[in-house]
This record gives structure tokens, sequence and C-alpha cells, in this order.
């Protein structure tokens, strides 16, 4: 496996991932009409395709895991330079996904010291990321060293959804977390 940039081809694989991702993550809790949209392929398709169209380099940072042999993304990592929630950080990482298929074999970990080490090269203040209350995977963050920063009920086209917010005290610290056996 390696880690990269992202390139505009990776958009059908990236909008899968996040399809797959959000289907096994948020099934259990999020209204079927709020996630039925966004497990649909077709559509994710054409709304990550844009997104990356969009992405500003000056602002954002989009890495992908990728396999060898054949190359196939298996996991990104989306990094936006600026604050969330008003809680004081430098950056946040707005977006970890991996192949469900791939859970378990240490890219999540991969990305977020990949995610660490770009966010390092321009920062050295503190990082958050945000992930809904009742996501089973939440707990993630907490064995990567984020310390959960806040609770808040965010409005989700219409719906209330509690988010808890991790954070990490600089780009070293989430390294560390990501890189610390398990």
């Amino acid at each position: 496996m390696r880690i990269r940039p992202y390139r505009r081809d990776d958009a059908d694989q990236i909008a899968d991932i996040l399809a797959a991702g959000w289907q096994v993550a948020y099934a259990g809790f999020m209204p079927p009409e709020l996630l039925a949209p966004r497990v649909e392929p077709v559509r994710r398709r054409a709304e990550i395709g844009a997104w990356l169209d969009d992405v500003d380099a000056a602002l954002e940072q989009v890495l992908v895991a990728e396999t060898e042999t054949p190359r196939t993304v298996i996991g990104f990592v989306h990094i936006v330079h600026e604050d969330k929630a008003g809680l004081g950080a430098a950056a946040h990482i707005n977006l970890l996904y991996v192949t469900p298929t791939q859970f378990g074999r240490g890219i999540g970990r991969a990305l977020m010291a990949a995610a660490a080490d770009a966010l390092a090269a321009t920062t050295s203040g503190a990082i958050v990321l945000s992930a809904y209350a009742l996501n089973p995977y939440r707990g993630f963050y907490r064995h990567l060293g984020g310390i959960e920063a806040a609770h808040r009920t965010v409005d989700f086209d219409g719906h209330a959804l509690e988010a808890v917010y991790y954070r990490w005290d600089s780009p070293e610290a989430l390294k560390a977390g990501a890189l610390a056996p398990r």
C-alpha cells in the first residue's frame, strides 16, 4: 500500500468508498431519507467528481491509500486547514474512509499518519475531527489519542444528530497516536 495525493481520476473510487462507508457506519441510526441518496453510487460519483474539481489546494488536501497491484484506491482522508466548530484548531480532518472490506488492516492509521505529516508541514496547531455520536467506529479516534473536546447537536437536513469532536494538540500528537502499537 502507498499513500499519495489524489488524482481527479480517483473520483469514482473515492465516491464508492464514501457510499459504502456511509452504509456500514450510519445505517444503524441515520434516517433512511438522509442515508439513501448518500449511499447511491451514481449520485455519489457525480457529487464527488464535482467536489474534487473544486478542491482549493491552498486550503484542502486529499490523500488516498492505494494498493500496488492492481492499483486500487482503498481509503482516503480529506484535510482542511481551518478550525471546526470553534474549537481553536489550526486544521481538521473532514473525511476519513476506508473500503469496508479493508477494515482492521492499518489503512486508517496510515492515512491519519500521512495527514499528520501533511499538516506538520504547515502548522504546529491543534487538529480536530468530528464523528457522529452513534457511529459504531468512532472509538478508533480515541485509540489514536484523540481527546473528546466537545459534543454538539448538528442539524443535518432538518434532523438533529449528535456529533463528538476529537482533538489532538498538534500534528505530532496525531502522528504519535496513529503510529502507536494497538
